[in-house]
């Protein structure tokens, strides 16, 4: 008996060591902290993931009154609409033995506008700037910065500073879009767009997000 308690004290260990490096983001979700999605409580996530893995329409009511839908699921990324108008995505990147996750939040009224928020695996934040500098809408901007006045004019006729990040699901990499053209009248809009990239992207290289060149 005694050697069959070892046996199974060692099984139990073993499986506790693996079994949080091999966790899913579906599995991260289910625990994570009310305070990081307070709207969305456990119990409505757990739901929301058992739809998904059913194939059926992954929704389910949130704190203030709106239904969250879970409409892409993977091993290491989710996305989540959390109301009519935001949406969530969560992106578990493995750094050594250990995760980081990637929280894009994005509010898209009037235009589409997203915040990152970075976090360990135990849910405690992390410093951005440890693993990436934020897109400013100046690093859309295509003219030369040896024309400086030029590049000024262009952002003052900017007047809401609206960038939308979407992560995507196969690798780590964030793509930045210019939400804020959207913002601007039809003529300032022509006048402009032509010296405005159309995306950027945040490549994941050495547990570092970098402006693709």
């Amino acid at each position: 008996m005694k050697i069959a308690h070892y046996i199974a004290s060692i099984l139990m260990m073993t499986w506790v060591a693996t079994g949080s490096s091999a966790q899913t983001i579906a599995d991260a979700w289910s625990n994570m902290p009310l305070h990081i999605t307070p709207s969305i409580g456990k119990n409505a996530r757990l739901d929301m993931i058992d739809l998904y893995n059913a194939g059926m329409s992954a929704k389910a009511p949130t704190f203030t009154g709106d239904t969250a839908c879970l409409t892409t699921l993977s091993d290491t990324y989710l996305h989540l609409r959390t109301s009519k108008a935001s949406t969530l995505q969560i992106k578990q990147i493995k750094e050594g033995k250990t995760h980081l996750y990637a929280i894009i939040t994005t509010i898209e009224g009037p235009v589409a506008n997203s915040h990152i928020d970075l976090y360990d695996e135990k849910w405690q934040p992390i410093a951005l700037k440890k693993h990436i500098n934020p897109i400013t809408v100046a690093d859309f901007i295509t003219l030369p910065k040896s024309k400086r006045k030029e590049r000024e004019a262009l952002l003052k006729k900017i007047g809401l500073h609206t960038i939308q990040y979407t992560m995507c699901n196969e690798t780590n990499d964030i793509v930045a879009m210019p939400s804020f053209l959207r913002t601007l009248d039809e003529d300032s809009r022509k006048e402009i767009e032509s010296h405005i990239k159309p995306q950027i992207t945040l490549l994941w290289k050495n547990k570092k997000w970098k402006i693709s060149k």
